[in-house]
């Protein structure tokens, strides 16, 4: 019994990255400000606040980074395996994978539906921004019931607009288990590039170039740092290039790297939004946040797996892991799937009253924002909690007042 107890850690080492989570946290909550700054008829804000504007579309780099997020995610177990599999196979995966995300997706979407049934406002307003998401075709209801939307220019915004990165998303990790196959047989450096490139056919061809083409390479370039951060002793020295053992035995350099490709993608989209640049900058900021998160992840996940923290490393993690943003990176897939039918609802009532535009954005900043993740937390708990691991099922249980009656059982059993 003590040999079996003694070995078990080295057969399945498990790191809790709590920095992940709190990454998860400032990408949604850049997401809800993001919307909840810009959506629909708050007033009119190029004219009463235009540095707003361009501001909103410099900081678009959160779906980048969470695609990079989602493709490290899914392969940190397979990293960990001396062969590369998925655990329980393809089907095991799809079965994980569908039962994780597809069921809480359905329910926000069949309440979406019926909130635009029974509020005819939401139907007939032509100025909120929810309005361009309408009418509802039969076509638009398929497609995002089987999560493939987003491949159809007529069908990828229509219902809820964000919702197109979620079948961006879904099908990447669909895409994962053929990925493998010739991960296992190639240096997966070259199939990363092999990733990237068709990215790059895809936006000059035009093929499928509105739904994000380098999403491709981004998930791959995940895939490709849970491959040099997690393994088995021995085995990363072997996995690691040259170029990349000097970066992680220098986090510094990786870190001023992971700034200046984050400060690249943010003056690019404003210099974008506000009209000093007229030409496409949309697959370069894509990359350059994408690649930004992807550096920012290996450095801090190399440094905490290894315990060999530095000063610099361990404040930027501390960035990441106040409490407030890891419960946010808890609900941010809830909060993903139902802020912005929220926003758009309470945003009929700023149309109604005629609010000028700085009162309706501090109201959605102080009181619709916050309002956002408190319900997210309700629907995580209603809708998303079953299909959780125990680990967050148990943080989320923490999020929730305890009813006096339950703690005094817990402290009579104790």
């Amino acid at each position: 019994m003590q040999h079996q107890i003694r070995s078990r850690p080295k057969s399945s080492p498990r790191h809790d990255l709590d920095f992940l989570d709190g990454l998860r946290g400032v990408l949604v909550l850049l997401v809800v400000v993001g919307h909840a700054a810009g959506v629909g008829a708050i007033g009119a804000l190029e004219r009463d606040i235009p540095w707003l504007p361009p501001l909103l579309g410099a900081i678009e780099i959160r779906v980048p980074v969470f695609v990079v997020l989602s493709g490290y995610s899914l392969m940190i177990a397979v990293s960990m395996d001396p062969r590369s599999r998925l655990k329980g196979g393809w089907r095991g995966h799809v079965v994980r994978r569908t039962r994780r995300l597809v069921p809480p997706y359905l329910i926000a979407l069949v309440l979406t539906l019926l909130l635009i049934a029974v509020v005819p406002a939401v139907r007939e307003d032509e100025v909120s921004s929810w309005s361009l998401h309408l009418p509802v075709t039969w076509q638009s209801v398929v497609t995002h019931a089987l999560l493939v939307h987003n491949l159809f220019p007529d069908t990828i915004f229509s219902i809820v607009g964000p919702w197109w990165s979620l079948g961006v998303e879904w099908q990447l990790g669909l895409l994962l288990p053929l990925v493998l196959v010739a991960w296992r047989r190639i240096d997966p450096a070259w199939v990363v590039a092999a990733m990237f490139a068709l990215s790059a056919a895809s936006s000059v061809t035009g093929v499928l170039k509105w739904s994000a083409p380098f999403a491709l390479g981004l998930f791959g370039l995940g895939m490709y740092v849970a491959h040099l951060t997690h393994g088995r002793d021995g085995v990363l020295e072997q996995r690691r290039p040259r170029l990349a053992r000097l970066g992680f035995d220098r986090p510094f350099v990786l870190v001023g790297l992971a700034v200046v490709l984050f400060v690249g993608a943010i003056a690019l989209g404003w210099l974008s939004s506000t009209g000093a640049i007229t030409v496409p900058t949309d697959a370069a900021r894509w990359v350059l946040s994408g690649a930004g998160g992807a550096v920012l992840i290996a450095v801090l996940t190399d440094r905490e797996v290894h315990g060999s923290d530095t000063a610099l490393t361990r404040r930027v993690r501390r960035v990441f892991t106040p409490l407030l943003l890891r419960r946010l990176g808890l609900v941010s897939y809830s909060a993903y799937l139902i802020h912005r039918p929220i926003l758009a609802a309470v945003n009929l009532g700023y149309i109604a009253a005629g609010m000028p535009t700085a009162a309706a954005l501090a109201v959605q900043l102080l009181v619709v924002v916050p309002l956002v993740f408190g319900l997210s937390v309700v629907f995580a708990w209603l809708f998303e909690r079953p299909f959780m691991n125990s680990h967050q099922r148990s943080q989320l249980t923490e999020l929730l007042p305890k009813r006096p009656g339950r703690n005094r059982m817990q402290r009579t059993a104790t």
